[in-house]
């Protein structure tokens, strides 16, 4: 059985590489190749202290593995989706450890492989018997990374009743706080050769993914039980989770449960926002912004990785220099995110296109929603942050920006989103291409800032707030009307795009 699903994983895949643009391909190849060879390479690094290896390594497998973790999470498996087998007479449990064999196979372990194996020449400096240990650590890792990975995804995935529970934001968080930690990675590691932040490295050696590192350094100590242990830990680890594997796999292929709603629920509300065709939209794009999971790990991670961007500097270094700027960094996140909104929407723009004259009231109604998401607390952790960080002097510069860039992220996610559709793929979940829209997206929004900044630059002072403001209100609007252009002229070519995509 395990060979007829590797023969079906590698069929489908190939159907799908077909249809992804060979660009796209190759960036992702390099960015692969590049981001594991760099890790690997931090362990031929020399640091002062013996200890600073092991968390300098402990760190980046962490990365690493939470990545891994957290694509799981969001994207589910991509290929051999369980619902795939739920009418074949084959017992659960013998499909579930199937699947997990599969998943040991899946190429995107290369990459995770190499970049753990930066624990070998760390080990290698402590001779012969850590050398052996780190390889052995190595296997361990990659081997149960794969079986908590198909895990994840058959618990958490799409698919998986996690659409309105608490799966999602639990999602978010945990891809938020890997965004920070890489975000921040040469400040971390500086930390760490400092011995300045001791509870980030007691936090790294206490999760699983540094146990690797602290079996090795205590087989360079020549202690047996040091090294022993912490891998003994990892295999215990990936055999729970095979264990619990088919009772998940049952839960997962039993489908959703239809949800009960009282009639407390079906009863209308106030209409807050009024009862204008813009306001019914930006109605349903908040409901969405809520409860799409697409939508909401993407807002939940702007706000927790701008802020955490501003704050974690202070835990770590002593510096607040950052923090006036953490209401900023949400914007652009949130603006980047939310360049896709009709890619995301899919074929209900069947119902815009139906509608004549409705392309001003969807495109102002996406970007009240979006503001109505975003601008609140942008503006509050702005002021709190700048406030709390004692840097004075940079009030001019976190209120310019935070106004141009609001207005702004308002303007691009309306027009990038008609001007460049990215539908998702087959299960709902974001495409590659998606993904690279995404990180171009963040400079283009950061550059809207670029007015406001100049007169900041020059030594303009408070000059550059009223530039902000008037920034952020001319790209808003001329953006917003450049995307209701796009939308009415090109919105049967959209729906196009993205129905083929569906079929």
């Amino acid at each position: 059985m395990v060979q007829v699903l590797i023969g079906l994983r590698r069929a489908i895949a190939r159907h799908q590489v077909a249809g992804t643009h060979p660009v796209t391909l190759v960036l992702l190849l390099l960015l692969g190749v590049v981001t594991s060879a760099g890790t690997l390479a931090i362990g031929w690094v020399h640091y002062p202290h013996p200890a600073t290896a092991t968390d300098v390594i402990a760190l980046t497998s962490a990365l690493w593995i939470g990545g891994r973790l957290a694509q799981s999470a969001v994207s589910g498996e991509p290929i051999l989706r369980p619902e795939l087998f739920s009418l074949l007479p084959v017992s659960r449990r013998r499909l579930g450890w199937s699947l997990l064999a599969v998943g040991l196979l899946d190429p995107a372990s290369v990459f995770l492989a190499v970049a753990l194996a930066a624990v070998i020449p760390a080990g290698a400096r402590l001779g012969a018997a850590a050398t052996g240990v780190a390889v052995v650590a190595v296997l361990l890792a990659v081997v149960v990374t794969s079986i908590l990975s198909t895990v994840v995804a058959g618990l958490l995935g799409p698919g998986s009743r996690r659409g309105h529970d608490a799966g999602t934001v639990v999602t978010a968080v945990l891809i938020s706080l890997l965004a920070v930690a890489g975000t921040l990675l040469p400040a971390l590691i500086a930390a760490l050769r400092d011995q300045s932040a001791p509870w980030l490295s007691d936090v790294l050696r206490a999760l699983p993914s540094g146990w690797g590192a602290v079996a090795v350094q205590a087989a360079g100590r020549g202690s047996l039980a040091g090294a022993v242990i912490p891998l003994a830990g990892l295999l215990l680890a990936g055999g729970v989770a095979a264990l619990a594997w088919p009772a998940v796999l049952r839960r997962r292929m039993q489908g959703r449960q239809p949800q009960r709603r009282g009639p407390a629920a079906r009863r209308p509300g106030r209409r807050l926002l009024g009862t204008t065709p813009a306001a019914a939209v930006a109605a349903k794009e908040l409901r969405l912004w809520l409860r799409d999971p697409v939508r909401l790990t993407c807002l939940a991670i702007a706000l927790v990785v701008g802020t955490a961007v501003g704050v974690l500097p202070r835990l770590t270094a002593g510096t607040g220099l950052l923090m006036p700027f953490g209401g900023a960094m949400t914007v652009v996140i949130a603006g980047a995110c939310a360049c896709n909104l009709y890619g995301n929407d899919g074929s209900s723009l069947f119902l815009t296109v139906l509608t004549p004259g409705s392309a001003r009231a969807d495109v102002r109604g996406r970007q009240l929603a979006w503001l109505i998401a975003v601008a609140p607390y942008a503006i509050v952790s702005t002021v709190i942050l700048t406030a709390a960080s004692g840097q004075s002097r940079y009030w001019p510069w976190a209120l310019a920006l935070i106004a141009a860039l609001l207005g702004g992220g308002a303007g691009l996610a309306a027009w990038a989103s008609a001007r460049f559709v990215q539908p998702l793929d087959e299960a709902g979940n974001p495409t590659p291409a998606f993904s690279l829209q995404v990180h171009i997206a963040l400079l283009v929004v950061a550059a809207t800032a670029l007015p406001p900044l100049a007169v900041l630059m020059a030594g303009g002072g408070w000059a550059a707030v009223p530039v902000g403001v008037v920034t952020g209100l001319v790209l808003g609007g001329w953006l917003g009307r450049r995307a209701q252009a796009r939308l009415q002229g090109h919105q049967v070519a959209m729906l196009s795009t993205l129905a083929g995509a569906a079929a």
